[in-house]
């Protein structure tokens, strides 16, 4: 609300034939510079210099022995769980492809965990996998079940990964422009936050059913609110992974111990790292119809999809 010496200025500008408006200032970053004539309704926010992402290393744990770990109802798509393993990491190569089509210099690599996959899905995956236009590389897992594949996984980032990590599994549909957009709101959402944040790809509806105060952010390419609680397919840097290891090791358990859960292992993690989520959504967990985000549509995704 404009205050009274600035009412009493515009009047007497508006008397003159002039107009007083007031251009929006954020001090978010020591370096940003002035973001007039950007369009696009950006001409009143300052430029940020986005912190550099030096390698976005993806790790995606498959399985299509088991339909939906720990539940008995299937999936509302009513296909094997081969098909949706295979379809879902085609629409994350397909988002590659568009990202570095799009310009993203970040150099990307895949790696694909297997939990003892039938011969034939493993031969589907790795067909897939022949099509990234990025370094790929196929891992049998030596255990088995939910905690033995986040452990290797984990453990894979920590001796393997660059600077820029995406775990996620096999049963997230992504849009083409996901890649492109985690890559790119990261480095702007850091700068933004001047430290590194962790970011949770799907918009889940379950954000929309205990409603809690959050933030909105700006990405690079639509807004990002602030949430508490993920489900592991998350974005985080090497030294978020690094710093709170035994948290995430501790996760690693899930499946195994029955008192481990996401609410006491890594979303403790969000109340000293922020968290965040795309609205609407980049990715979405391709499970149930509950479980699907909002104002996405899920056909022609699943359309796209097909390898």
């Amino acid at each position: 609300m404009a205050k009274p010496l600035t009412r009493l200025l515009r009047k007497l500008c508006n008397k003159m034939g002039y107009d007083l408006l007031r251009l929006q200032k954020t001090d978010i970053h020591p370096e940003a510079v002035s973001g007039l004539g950007r369009g696009g309704g950006f001409d009143a926010f300052e430029a940020v210099a986005p912190r550099a992402v030096r390698q976005l290393d993806i790790y995606l744990r498959s399985c299509a022995r088991v339909e939906i770990f720990a539940q008995s109802r299937g999936r509302f798509i009513g296909v094997p769980k081969c098909e949706v393993v295979a379809r879902c990491l085609n629409s994350l190569v397909r988002s590659i492809a568009y990202a570095q089509e799009q310009g993203l210099e970040t150099p990307v690599r895949l790696t694909v965990l297997d939990d003892h996959s039938s011969d034939d899905c493993v031969a589907r995956i790795k067909a897939v996998l022949a099509k990234a236009p990025c370094p790929t590389q196929f891992r049998a897992l030596k255990g088995t079940g939910v905690g033995a594949s986040l452990t290797e996984m984990y453990r894979l980032a920590r001796d393997e990964a660059v600077d820029l990590i995406y775990f996620t599994a096999d049963d997230f549909l992504h849009e083409d422009r996901a890649i492109l957009e985690l890559t790119q709101s990261y480095g702007l959402l850091a700068a933004v936050l001047k430290r590194d944040p962790v970011l949770f790809i799907s918009d889940y509806p379950e954000r929309y059913r205990h409603v809690y105060p959050t933030h909105i952010l700006l990405g690079s390419h639509r807004h990002w609110r602030s949430v508490h609680g993920t489900n592991g397919a998350d974005t985080l840097s090497r030294e978020i992974l690094l710093k709170y290891w035994d948290l995430y090791l501790a996760f690693g358990q899930y499946g195994i111990d029955p008192n481990i859960t996401e609410e006491n292992t890594i979303d403790r993690i969000y109340q000293e790292v922020p968290c965040y989520s795309p609205l609407p959504s980049l990715a979405v967990h391709f499970q149930h119809f509950d479980t699907l985000s909002p104002y996405f549509d899920w056909q022609k995704w699943w359309e796209r999809s097909r390898s």
